[in-house]
């Protein structure tokens, strides 16, 4: 398959001062005084890496997450912004970050977007503080206001919030007045997910010990029903299955690559990577990680010193992943001559019968974009994203 000719890269900063009781990202609390030397090590793994990459390829998106990335000052995010465009070709669209609402002030976010950060992710997750405690999240409402108003005072245009519905003991009601509360803050971008309770978590052995209840799932859906009619009541475009923005150009273009199924380099502790037909992940734990870049790189696939675990993608997979990641994209889903262009087969003679049952499930529907027939979820296939995405697995 050709490589396209844009690359994102993906920085994973894995600190937090605490860690949230329904997070199991590669995240470590406590180890802040690591931070500096980390910051050497993504430096010498972005330098590193660029050898592999040719000057054709250009990086036209970065993106900062974590963890907590703001709790890296201004001065470092600088000095990872300018290894990047040092090394590599670039013709930057978007760089974002992550941040936190607590570790935000307007100096910083000066800094921030002199530094070259031009979009702002916070974590919100609900206004009501009921809900913020039983995630075990340290902010308030209030700090995202205060986040967002300083944000906007440092010049920035594009702010996504992150929210988040279905969690224990959280009502319609409560739901309702959290998405009022974002609107009413005028975000470019609003992310929306379904609490996963994942196993190992404290909230999942909160619920294990019956000190909370399980998530309403039923109610969930009905969340996200709301959401999808408020949302776009409200001016919001849902073009994937949890992201809205306000008019095209303020989509996130980072994870459009992934959606798109296109490759990517993540760079730092456990962050993974898609390039060519390999696959492959970084050394998990900050002190490996550190030390990894140091490695000779070996001939396998895997571009970085970091990396480990290659995993060579065949043709099968490839597609099975273009159909999972692709039908995320609520309004343009697959489009039928792009497919066939990259795998040399249209969407009915690899899915012949899966295509036909979902439609006739109105899951699915065929629709005609500038005169390109594209395969998307219907708004009720939405809500069953998960299954209908198992529908286009490959076996061998």
């Amino acid at each position: 398959m050709q490589l396209p000719d844009s690359l994102s890269l993906y920085i994973h900063i894995p600190f937090c001062r605490s860690r949230c009781g329904y997070c199991d990202f590669n995240t470590y609390a406590g180890l802040e005084n690591l931070i500096d030397e980390y910051v050497e090590a993504l430096v010498k793994e972005i330098v590193r890496t660029s050898v592999n990459i040719p000057q054709t390829c250009f990086i036209h998106t970065i993106f900062f997450g974590g963890g907590t990335p703001s709790l890296l000052s201004s001065h470092q995010f600088e000095k990872i912004i300018n290894s990047i465009c040092g090394n590599y070709a670039v013709s930057l669209n978007e760089i974002s970050t992550e941040a936190n609402p607590t570790c935000l002030s307007l100096p910083y976010l000066k800094g921030l977007k002199k530094a070259g950060i031009n979009r702002l992710s916070l974590g919100v997750q609900s206004a009501s503080q009921s809900d913020l405690t039983i995630l075990g999240r340290r902010h308030s409402f209030e700090d995202v206001r205060e986040s967002v108003a300083d944000a906007r005072k440092a010049g920035f245009e594009n702010i996504n919030l992150d929210l988040i519905f279905g969690i224990p003991e959280q009502s319609m009601a409560s739901f309702k007045e959290t998405l009022e509360n974002a609107i009413q803050l005028s975000p470019e971008h609003l992310s929306l997910y379904a609490l996963t309770i994942e196993a190992g978590t404290p909230l999942a052995m909160q619920i294990d010990r019956e000190l909370i209840p399980r998530p309403d799932e039923d109610l969930a859906a009905d969340m996200y029903l709301y959401a999808m009619d408020r949302l776009e009541e409200a001016g919001f475009d849902q073009y994937e299955i949890s992201n809205w923005s306000c008019g095209e150009n303020k989509r996130c273009l980072h994870n459009l690559q992934y959606w798109h199924n296109f490759n990517y380099l993540g760079f730092g502790a456990g962050a993974h990577s898609h390039y060519g037909n390999v696959r492959w992940e970084n050394e998990k734990t900050i002190p490996e990680y550190i030390n990894s870049v140091e490695k000779i790189l070996a001939n396998n696939g895997i571009l970085s010193p970091a990396g480990i675990f290659p995993n060579y993608l065949e043709t099968k997979d490839e597609i099975s992943e273009t159909m999972m990641v692709g039908l995320r994209l609520t309004n343009e889903g697959i489009c039928e001559d792009n497919f066939k262009k990259q795998f040399g087969l249209s969407l009915t003679e690899v899915y012949p019968n899966e295509i036909m049952e979902l439609i006739n499930q109105k899951l699915l529907e065929w629709v005609l974009i500038d005169n390109r027939m594209h395969l998307r979820l219907t708004k009720e296939g939405r809500l069953l994203g998960n299954q209908v995405f198992l529908q286009f697995i490959l076996d061998d």
